[in-house]
């Protein structure tokens, strides 16, 4: 039987079961503008000099619950923690991050999977709650912006392999310090294959692109795009069959920025999901 994956797809977990996932992501960064990379170079005068970040590296933890309170009707949450050490050209290093604002998530069931019936699909509605660290812009990298969030998915399950597509839309309101994050659309596409009951390997795939962001009412002409696949495993414990690991590796496949943005050509991914 192939097992539940991370995202959740169409799905909607079983009346009254709550579910912990911590999810990491590990990921060494450098500036791309457009679709290649880019060093910013000013003159001076004992010449010409390299200057603003030259690399970073990146970890990010996100606490994620779920809990179905019926079959077809759950409630779920994310928080992450972001820690972002960036490395200059011609000063020291400096850090971004803190903990993020939390998105809740209400997710119905529109059709539940069956024996007769491979397909599910769900609706979310959620929205962007203030729960982040602020202070120093230059510091740390929440907003406190609300936002309102829609979107949806889909899932094929059969006993042997399964099929997940969900996708998101973002809008959001102005936050603190006058900073306006940037709307984006947000989508996922997983394929797993059972190879044991307790073994799964598959593929993922992402696709993000994003609007301008604001501060104090004027647009920052940042708006960007990218789109990663790569293969991943998902393990679970006979003696803890609700305790399963999962671990990807994603590699872009396209991205574009309208100015310089940090972005990787290898991202690490793994998570533990605990079920009760």
């Amino acid at each position: 039987m192939v097992l539940p994956q991370a995202w959740p797809g169409g799905e909607t977990l079983p009346a009254g079961l709550f579910a912990v996932m911590n999810h990491f992501s590990f990921a060494k960064y450098k500036p791309y503008k457009g679709a290649s990379s880019y060093t910013k170079r000013v003159k001076t005068p004992i010449g010409e000099m390299k200057v603003g970040p030259k690399s970073a590296d990146q970890f990010v933890d996100v606490f994620k619950l779920r809990y179905a309170i019926t079959d077809r009707f759950e409630i779920r949450t994310a928080t992450p923690y972001i820690d972002l050490n960036i490395k200059n050209h011609n000063a020291d290093g400096t850090w971004k991050g803190g903990v993020g604002d939390t998105t809740t998530m209400l997710r119905y069931g529109l059709k539940k999977r069956t024996q007769d019936s491979p397909f599910s699909f769900a609706v979310d509605l959620g929205t962007t709650l203030p729960t982040g660290e602020v202070g120093n812009r230059d510091k740390y990298l929440a907003t406190n912006a609300f936002s309102l969030i829609a979107g949806g998915g889909f899932s094929w399950v059969d006993n042997n392999q399964r099929i997940d597509l969900d996708g998101r839309y973002v809008f959001y309101t102005e936050g603190a310090q006058g900073l306006r994050p940037a709307d984006f659309a947000l989508f996922h596409a997983h394929y797993a294959y059972a190879l044991t009951k307790n073994f799964d390997l598959g593929m993922e795939a992402y696709y993000r692109v994003d609007q301008q962001s604001y501060v104090d009412g004027r647009g920052q002409q940042d708006s960007c795009s990218e789109s990663y696949v790569g293969p991943k495993a998902q393990f679970r414990f006979s003696e803890a069959p609700y305790v399963s690991l999962g671990a990807a590796a994603l590699f872009p496949t396209y991205r574009y920025s309208e100015s310089m943005k940090l972005s990787t050509d290898t991202r690490w991914e793994f998570s533990i999901l605990v079920a009760f």
